[in-house]
């Protein structure tokens, strides 16, 4: 019985592959079309079984090098079971590159979300429930170590770095010398910010929403609590000793006593005419409540 011939057009209707596509495929020599003594090209029904294999294997994300080994392959040797085997190891890997990949994209959207709606704006926030990887001596040594985490435990780049200062405050004399030429002292109120160290924190909720290759059993949770909490853009990651002395005020008048200690994280924002722009975002721990009348 004689084979039904089918040409391109044919092939192209029946599978909804383009004719370019079919052509590619022939090119890359998993097609091959036969020829008549007119010199037209036609397909068979093999060609069809053929096209299937190619099309499903294209739907198990098989590049059409593999393809053309697969299809000289039976599926039931070990040559096939092999590349089956790499290929769900590479998909599964691929997986978790996406799922850290998406975590990142949820993780960017909400933290640009609260710094948005906190922006220039006292108020009371719990600090984020997190795990303490490290305590540092500087933000330089910091950065080090942000890059060698994530570079070595892919995931661990959504490590945020927070630094701790102390703030002083009170009341100091300082000599006058006025046209009179006589001294005096004048009596200032100054305030000062003073580095502690930094820390390397990661959000709870991201460690259970990432498969991250690292042990976090052996990590401290931060202290967690309310705080006097903003967010401000600045042009340093330090933040501005004026501004903690407002959100101190404010914390006054609303009868509360809040920590010395103030800690801040910064997020890079843009570059403006050369100059480095950062979102501060400030938490200053509350020791407690009490009323003015007290």
């Amino acid at each position: 019985m004689k084979q039904q011939e089918y040409l391109i057009g044919d092939i192209a209707a029946i599978t909804g592959i383009s004719r370019d596509t079919l052509r590619f495929y022939e090119k890359k020599g998993i097609l091959t079309a036969k020829k008549k003594a007119n010199g037209y090209r036609y397909f068979t029904e093999e060609d069809l079984y053929q096209l299937v294999r190619i099309l499903f294997s294209r739907k198990l994300n098989f590049g059409l090098d593999t393809i053309e080994e697969l299809l000289e392959t039976s599926p039931l040797s070990p040559d096939y079971q092999n590349s089956l085997k790499q290929k769900i190891s590479a998909e599964i890997e691929a997986i978790q590159f996406h799922k850290q990949t998406l975590s990142r994209l949820l993780s960017m959207q909400k933290i640009y979300h609260d710094l948005q709606s906190c922006l220039n704006q006292f108020c009371l926030k719990p600090f984020p429930e997190s795990c303490l990887l490290s305590t540092i001596s500087s933000p330089s040594e910091g950065l080090s170590q942000w890059f060698l985490l994530s570079q070595k435990y892919p995931g661990l780049d959504m490590v945020y770095l927070y630094d701790c200062y102390q703030y002083q405050s009170g009341f100091s004399l300082t000599p006058d010398y006025s046209a009179t030429q006589k001294s005096s002292t004048t009596l200032s109120y100054e305030a000062e910010l003073t580095y502690e160290q930094s820390y390397l924190i990661f959000y709870q909720e991201i460690i259970s929403r990432l498969e991250l290759d690292y042990d976090f059993s052996g990590c401290q949770p931060a202290p967690t609590g309310y705080c006097v909490h903003t967010t401000v853009e600045g042009s340093s990651p330090k933040p501005l000793v004026s501004l903690i002395t407002s959100m101190r005020e404010w914390a006054a008048n609303q009868g509360i006593l809040v920590s010395s200690q103030v800690i801040v994280t910064s997020n890079f924002s843009r570059i403006s005419q050369e100059v480095p722009s950062y979102y501060q975002e400030i938490y200053i721990p509350i020791l407690s409540s009490y009323t003015k009348s007290q």
